[in-house]
């Protein structure tokens, strides 16, 4: 069923209202600043009384105005973000059950009259319909004019506790909803990337401020206690902020998909070595020196460290890797010209394993 009203103007969405579970809100997912502005939509587009979810459609343009582009991208950036939207999972415990499910199972382009449709994943059902109790709610003009990821999650979280005005949250749980369990593992680079540019968002473009309290175990922040105001009317600065808010770029999003990637790629073949944010900047930094600038690092360093799990010859592969992107290096074998035989290593290969050796 389409819901056929949603060709409107985007400016209208300013009286449009996100409803959620709880639930839905305290779950575990990573979701891009342009992911999470298209799931807000699609729910904001949700009314009370419905029993079943709908297909919504709007325009390219309309749905470009929506991510705030300009000009007229193509369809296949438009494609790519679907796409990519299509495959991210969010994990909802329940008692004991823990629940994996998409956000979005269909999109459709119809080239022809210029229009997007998408539909949610019926198995949101109970925490985006008919809600009776323990939900939030909020204005999605809210979260439209926040640019970072984090600051969307933090303002929904508090908004559950705007009533109480008050909560706390443990620093590892609150790392855990805001996707970064896995980054800024020193806790003043998670406040200074993470909340302090949230909250110069939040206080400056939204219907709450906040203020947060570091709750320490020793010399160690353990939680941190946020005291939280109702405002009527989104606070709006006399001066232009004197530090620019500092979006996710998409050096950031390749970065830190790769580094969970790699640290997946360590479990998956029981390697206890770890891996840590510093070895991988380094690796993107001497990466770009020999394979210059933009994403192409980034494919290489992810090929070379898997190409070294799969070669059992390799017993450390991240030294191994770490040699490679030094040296510049970025094939691990060569074919002996006969099809029946392995392939061999190359003749740098004794020289890597007598520096490794002489490290030990």
């Amino acid at each position: 069923m389409t819901d056929n009203k949603n060709q409107k103007s985007i400016e209208t969405m300013s009286n449009f209202v996100v409803t959620k579970s709880n639930k839905l809100i305290q779950a575990n997912y990573k979701l891009s600043v342009v992911e999470q502005k298209i799931v807000l939509f699609l729910v904001s587009k949700i009314r009370k009384e419905d029993e079943d979810f709908k297909t919504y459609t709007l325009s390219v343009k309309e749905f470009c105005d929506l991510l705030g582009y300009k000009g007229t991208p193509k369809y296949s950036e438009l494609r790519m973000i679907t796409k990519k939207l299509l495959s991210k999972v969010l994990e909802i415990w329940e008692d004991d059950k823990l629940k994996q499910m998409g956000w979005i199972s269909y999109v459709e382009y119809n080239q022809s009259e210029g229009s997007i449709s998408l539909s949610f994943d019926p198995r949101l059902k109970p925490y985006l319909l008919q809600l009776k109790k323990e939900f939030t709610s909020y204005k999605l003009k809210n979260v439209m004019q926040l640019k970072s990821s984090y600051s969307i999650r933090l303002y929904e979280i508090l908004k559950q506790w705007q009533t109480v005005k008050k909560t706390e949250i443990p620093l590892e749980k609150l790392r855990k909803l805001l996707g970064v369990e896995n980054k800024y593992n020193e806790y003043h680079n998670f406040k200074k990337r993470v909340l302090k540019i949230a909250m110069k968002e939040i206080n400056q473009n939204t219907d709450i401020t906040f203020d947060f309290e570091e709750i320490k175990k020793g010399r160690k922040v353990v939680s941190l206690r946020f005291y939280i105001k109702t405002e009527t009317v989104p606070n709006v600065p006399e001066e232009p902020p004197k530090e620019p808010i500092e979006e996710q770029t998409e050096e950031d999003r390749w970065f830190e998909s790769l580094f969970i990637e790699i640290q997946n790629l360590l479990k998956d073949y029981n390697i206890k070595d770890e891996m840590t944010e510093t070895t991988l900047r380094r690796w993107v930094s001497q990466a770009e020196n020999h394979w210059g600038e933009g994403t192409t690092k980034f494919v290489k360093i992810r090929n070379l460290f898997k190409k070294s799990l799969e070669n059992k010859e390799i017993d450390n592969p991240i030294g191994f890797v770490t040699y490679m992107i030094k040296n510049g290096k970025e094939d691990i074998s060569r074919s002996s010209g006969n099809s029946n035989q392995k392939d061999i290593l190359p003749s740098w290969w004794e020289k890597y394993k007598k520096e490794r050796n002489a490290r030990l």
